[in-house]
């Protein structure tokens, strides 16, 4: 028999290792498993553009087209789910009862969202991580006036401006002293926060969710902690995610906050790789939930599969779409500590600005820009070279950044 890799889970992180490994020239078989009935769709749309489409062209969301997979061919398994793994007879176990051999196996199982304990089960109550929830939520907005979400964080905040622009009135509760607190810099926070406030969605900022209303099985609405109640038919509960480490714990496979691999995403059992949202490389201080992380651990286990030299590391990166604002980040803003310092400067176009964040040993560690594409490109490009410029350059003006970046490049 040929050789055969299984890849589980169809998402930008399996579907990137698949066609990374046509690309490095592997002509065994190839197989992905999706639980997920139907071709796989993008992610970053789901809580923007999808949830606001009227569902006539959802092709245009599409992750790749079916014609794709048979292309190069590739066996995509949708709607079955992989339940244990057996690492000695290098077999995958699915829930139809069917098994599958592997030579290779490369777990693409992401992450499920934190559910709230006490609004499960009521009708009117969402998350959302997966195309699924994303049909669900935007077929249950028709008719609805006021939303909740619960979570203050990126998803949250690009659900509330979808949920807005689509006409209902949105309310987000956050128990952070801040939005965006443990992603994002405190001026983007506060950016971020007034954007919202001018569209008039409701920011409630250091605030609990003390009960939850129903009505005949159906969600209601919120108590604060401070005693207030908000009516609401919707609520989006957007709490952060946790690795889906199940398949993973069959195998007896070393994990913590994600899949432990090492640079190659190896885990510790021979021959299995884990990649995307679920991995957690080792020596890194956090996991990276983002189509360039899915991307570019999708390369490094496609290249050792394939015993290739590995790619390049570069500076992480994410985007984020909110209203009629377009954030671009690079890099990882480091949690607060007495070394932390954050720098803005205004960019080129009207109201464009980056923010410059600076951790141990005044080295930088991250840049976000709103309407300034050029600073973006111009701090990631230092991220990528190991470049630090000094923090009051980066707020003075008539700095040549542009000329920095050049002479650090030719170094």
């Amino acid at each position: 028999m040929a050789d055969q890799i299984i890849i589980v889970g169809a998402s930008h992180a399996g579907v990137s290792c698949a066609e990374q490994l046509r690309a490095n020239g592997y002509a065994g078989r190839i197989c992905i498993i999706d639980r997920l009935v139907g071709a796989p769709l993008e992610r970053p749309p789901l809580s923007k553009a999808f949830l606001q489409a009227d569902g006539q062209d959802d092709a245009k969301f599409l992750l790749r087209r079916p014609d794709w997979f048979t292309a190069h061919d590739i066996e995509l398994l949708d709607g079955r789910e992989a339940v244990s793994i057996d690492p000695l007879q290098k077999q995958l176990n699915l829930d139809d009862g069917s098994q599958h051999s592997y030579d290779k196996l490369v777990l693409a199982t992401g992450a499920v969202p934190r559910q709230l304990a006490v609004a499960a089960g009521l009708d009117g109550v969402f998350v959302l991580r997966h195309p699924d929830d994303a049909h669900a939520l935007r077929k249950a907005v028709s008719g609805r006036q006021h939303a909740v979400v619960i979570g203050g964080g990126y998803i949250g905040l690009e659900v509330a401006a979808s949920l807005t622009k689509l006409g209902l009135c949105v309310d987000v509760i956050e128990m952070a002293d801040r939005l965006l607190a443990r992603v994002a810099s405190p001026q983007i926070s506060a950016f971020f926060a007034e954007l919202h406030q001018s569209h008039d969605v409701g920011l409630h900022i250091g605030a609990n969710c003390q009960d939850i209303l129903q009505k005949g099985g159906a969600f209601a609405g919120v108590q604060l902690d401070d005693g207030r109640q908000i009516a609401a038919e919707l609520l989006l509960v957007g709490i952060g995610v946790l690795p889906d480490l199940d398949l993973a714990a069959s195998a007896g496979i070393e994990a913590g906050n994600g899949i432990l691999v090492d640079a190659m995403m190896q885990s510790s059992v021979q021959d299995i790789f884990a990649i995307g949202d679920v991995a957690l490389i080792d020596g890194a201080a956090l996991r990276i939930e983002s189509v360039d992380n899915a991307q570019m651990t999708a390369a490094r286990a496609a290249a050792a599969i394939c015993g290739l030299a590995q790619p390049a590391i570069a500076a992480p990166w994410f985007w984020s779409e909110q209203f009629d604002v377009r954030l671009q980040s690079a890099g990882i803003v480091p949690l607060a500590s007495p070394d932390l310092r954050h720098q803005l400067r205004s960019g080129k176009r009207e109201g464009g600005f980056s923010v410059w964040s600076y951790g141990v040993n005044g080295k930088l560690a991250a840049v976000e820009a709103v309407r300034d594409p050029a600073g973006y490109m111009l701090g990631k490009k230092c991220l990528d070279l190991g470049l630090s410029p000094d923090p009051d350059d980066i707020g003075n003006g008539d700095f040549d950044l542009k000329g920095f970046v050049a002479a650090g490049n030719e170094k």
